[in-house]
Protein backbone atom coordinates (compact mmCIF):
# COMPACT_ATOMS: atom_id res chain seq x y z
CA UNK A 1 0.00 0.00 0.00
CA UNK A 2 1.32 3.51 -1.12
CA UNK A 3 0.94 6.54 1.43
CA UNK A 4 -1.15 7.98 -0.71
CA UNK A 5 -3.94 4.77 -0.65
CA UNK A 6 -3.01 5.39 3.23
CA UNK A 7 -3.75 9.04 3.38
CA UNK A 8 -6.50 8.05 1.15
CA UNK A 9 -8.25 5.68 3.16
CA UNK A 10 -7.82 7.25 6.41
CA UNK A 11 -9.80 10.37 4.94
CA UNK A 12 -12.45 7.92 3.80
CA UNK A 13 -12.69 6.28 7.24
CA UNK A 14 -13.05 9.81 8.45
CA UNK A 15 -15.60 10.95 6.45
CA UNK A 16 -17.66 7.99 7.43
CA UNK A 17 -17.25 8.62 10.97
CA UNK A 18 -17.81 12.31 10.45
CA UNK A 19 -21.34 10.83 8.65
CA UNK A 20 -22.32 8.27 11.09
CA UNK A 21 -21.83 10.78 13.69
CA UNK A 22 -23.75 14.33 12.01
CA UNK A 23 -26.49 11.33 11.95
CA UNK A 24 -26.59 9.53 15.10
CA UNK A 25 -25.71 13.13 17.02
CA UNK A 26 -27.55 15.60 15.08
CA UNK A 27 -29.22 14.44 12.25
CA UNK A 28 -31.62 11.73 14.10
CA UNK A 29 -32.58 14.44 16.72
CA UNK A 30 -33.94 17.05 14.85
CA UNK A 31 -36.22 14.32 13.15
CA UNK A 32 -37.46 13.17 16.24
CA UNK A 33 -38.42 16.72 17.47
CA UNK A 34 -39.68 17.88 13.98
CA UNK A 35 -41.45 14.99 13.71
CA UNK A 36 -43.11 15.76 17.38
CA UNK A 37 -43.76 19.33 16.69
CA UNK A 38 -45.69 18.54 13.33
CA UNK A 39 -47.67 16.09 14.59
CA UNK A 40 -48.77 17.79 17.66
CA UNK A 41 -48.89 21.35 15.72
CA UNK A 42 -51.12 19.03 13.14
CA UNK A 43 -53.39 17.75 15.69
CA UNK A 44 -53.84 21.48 17.02
CA UNK A 45 -54.86 22.84 13.61
CA UNK A 46 -56.88 20.15 13.13
CA UNK A 47 -58.83 21.00 16.19
CA UNK A 48 -58.42 25.26 15.63
CA UNK A 49 -56.14 25.82 18.63
CA UNK A 50 -54.41 29.10 18.12
CA UNK A 51 -54.18 28.49 14.91
CA UNK A 52 -52.34 31.74 13.78
CA UNK A 53 -48.64 31.17 15.71
CA UNK A 54 -49.34 26.70 15.38
CA UNK A 55 -49.76 27.15 11.60
CA UNK A 56 -46.28 29.17 11.11
CA UNK A 57 -44.38 26.96 13.20
CA UNK A 58 -46.30 23.41 11.53
CA UNK A 59 -45.27 24.75 8.29
CA UNK A 60 -41.80 26.17 8.29
CA UNK A 61 -40.97 22.92 10.90
CA UNK A 62 -42.56 20.82 8.51
CA UNK A 63 -40.29 21.85 5.62
CA UNK A 64 -37.17 21.08 7.92
CA UNK A 65 -38.76 17.87 8.69
CA UNK A 66 -39.20 17.25 5.19
CA UNK A 67 -35.79 18.07 4.01
CA UNK A 68 -34.37 15.64 6.72
CA UNK A 69 -36.25 12.74 5.53
CA UNK A 70 -35.18 13.73 2.00
CA UNK A 71 -31.87 13.29 2.81
CA UNK A 72 -32.17 10.03 4.46
CA UNK A 73 -34.43 8.55 1.71
CA UNK A 74 -31.35 9.85 -0.42
CA UNK A 75 -28.71 8.56 1.42
CA UNK A 76 -30.70 5.31 2.45
CA UNK A 77 -31.63 4.73 -1.36
CA UNK A 78 -30.43 0.78 -1.55
CA UNK A 79 -32.26 0.03 1.37
CA UNK A 80 -35.39 2.00 0.08
CA UNK A 81 -35.56 0.00 -2.98
CA UNK A 82 -34.43 -3.41 -1.36
CA UNK A 83 -37.79 -2.69 0.93
CA UNK A 84 -39.61 -2.22 -2.29
CA UNK A 85 -38.86 -5.83 -3.68
CA UNK A 86 -40.97 -7.39 -1.02
CA UNK A 87 -45.05 -7.45 -1.30
CA UNK A 88 -46.28 -6.29 1.79
CA UNK A 89 -43.84 -3.24 1.69
CA UNK A 90 -45.22 -2.19 -1.98
CA UNK A 91 -48.89 -3.08 -0.93
CA UNK A 92 -48.63 -0.56 1.91
CA UNK A 93 -46.46 2.12 0.40
CA UNK A 94 -49.19 2.37 -2.64
CA UNK A 95 -52.01 2.07 -0.16
CA UNK A 96 -50.62 4.75 1.54
CA UNK A 97 -49.96 7.13 -1.42
CA UNK A 98 -53.20 6.17 -2.57
CA UNK A 99 -54.98 7.48 0.73
CA UNK A 100 -52.91 10.44 1.04
CA UNK A 101 -54.08 11.62 -2.79
CA UNK A 102 -57.60 10.91 -2.51
CA UNK A 103 -57.73 12.67 0.82
CA UNK A 104 -56.07 15.58 -0.25
CA UNK A 105 -58.19 15.51 -3.74
CA UNK A 106 -61.32 15.50 -1.64
CA UNK A 107 -60.19 18.38 1.14
CA UNK A 108 -57.83 20.75 -1.28
CA UNK A 109 -59.12 22.80 -3.93
CA UNK A 110 -58.12 22.69 -7.79
CA UNK A 111 -58.73 26.35 -8.20
CA UNK A 112 -56.01 29.01 -8.57
CA UNK A 113 -56.00 32.64 -7.05
CA UNK A 114 -55.77 31.25 -3.64
CA UNK A 115 -59.29 29.78 -2.96
CA UNK A 116 -59.89 29.18 0.27
CA UNK A 117 -62.61 27.20 1.28
CA UNK A 118 -61.36 27.80 5.09
CA UNK A 119 -62.31 31.50 4.56
CA UNK A 120 -65.31 30.86 3.10
CA UNK A 121 -66.86 28.70 5.97
CA UNK A 122 -65.44 31.37 8.48
CA UNK A 123 -67.31 33.93 6.57
CA UNK A 124 -70.54 32.06 6.71
CA UNK A 125 -70.07 31.67 10.53
CA UNK A 126 -70.56 35.26 10.99
CA UNK A 127 -74.18 34.96 9.01
CA UNK A 128 -77.10 34.52 10.13
CA UNK A 129 -78.80 31.57 9.53
CA UNK A 130 -81.66 33.11 6.76
CA UNK A 131 -78.57 34.20 4.71
CA UNK A 132 -76.25 31.54 5.07
CA UNK A 133 -78.59 28.51 4.55
CA UNK A 134 -79.31 29.55 0.57
CA UNK A 135 -75.72 30.13 0.06
CA UNK A 136 -75.02 26.33 1.05
CA UNK A 137 -77.83 25.43 -1.07
CA UNK A 138 -81.03 25.32 1.43
CA UNK A 139 -84.21 27.16 2.53
CA UNK A 140 -83.59 28.31 6.15
CA UNK A 141 -86.59 26.68 7.27
CA UNK A 142 -85.03 23.47 6.33
CA UNK A 143 -81.66 24.21 7.25
CA UNK A 144 -83.56 24.84 10.60
CA UNK A 145 -84.82 21.21 10.15
CA UNK A 146 -81.86 19.77 9.63
CA UNK A 147 -80.07 21.28 12.49
CA UNK A 148 -83.35 20.01 14.90
CA UNK A 149 -82.88 17.12 13.62
CA UNK A 150 -79.17 16.77 14.77
CA UNK A 151 -80.28 18.40 18.12
CA UNK A 152 -79.35 21.23 17.56
CA UNK A 153 -81.28 24.67 18.30
CA UNK A 154 -81.36 27.14 15.53
CA UNK A 155 -83.48 30.33 14.91
CA UNK A 156 -83.23 32.10 11.55
CA UNK A 157 -82.11 35.35 13.29
CA UNK A 158 -78.78 33.42 15.02
CA UNK A 159 -75.65 33.56 13.16
CA UNK A 160 -74.00 30.17 12.36
CA UNK A 161 -71.43 30.86 15.31
CA UNK A 162 -74.20 31.55 17.75
CA UNK A 163 -75.90 28.25 17.15
CA UNK A 164 -72.46 26.22 16.98
CA UNK A 165 -71.23 27.65 20.12
CA UNK A 166 -74.75 26.66 21.73
CA UNK A 167 -73.92 23.11 20.30
CA UNK A 168 -70.60 23.39 21.37
CA UNK A 169 -69.36 23.61 17.52
CA UNK A 170 -67.63 26.00 15.24
CA UNK A 171 -69.71 28.57 13.06
CA UNK A 172 -67.43 26.89 10.33
CA UNK A 173 -68.60 23.21 11.75
CA UNK A 174 -72.65 24.19 11.31
CA UNK A 175 -71.81 25.34 7.77
CA UNK A 176 -70.35 21.88 6.88
CA UNK A 177 -73.24 20.70 8.47
CA UNK A 178 -75.78 22.45 6.11
CA UNK A 179 -73.64 22.00 3.54
CA UNK A 180 -73.76 18.44 3.33
CA UNK A 181 -77.50 18.54 3.37
CA UNK A 182 -77.81 20.62 0.53
CA UNK A 183 -80.58 20.18 -1.66
CA UNK A 184 -79.25 18.90 -5.29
Amino acid sequence: MTVSNVTNSKSSDANTSISRTMTRDVVTPVTIVTFVVSTVTGVMLLLHWNAGLVRFSHEWLSVVFSAIALWHLAKNWRAFLGYLKRHAARAAFAASLIVSVVFTGMTGTTGGGGANPGAVFGALSGARLEAAAPALGLAPDKAVEVLKAANIDAAPGETLTVIGERAGKTGAAIASMLAAKRQR
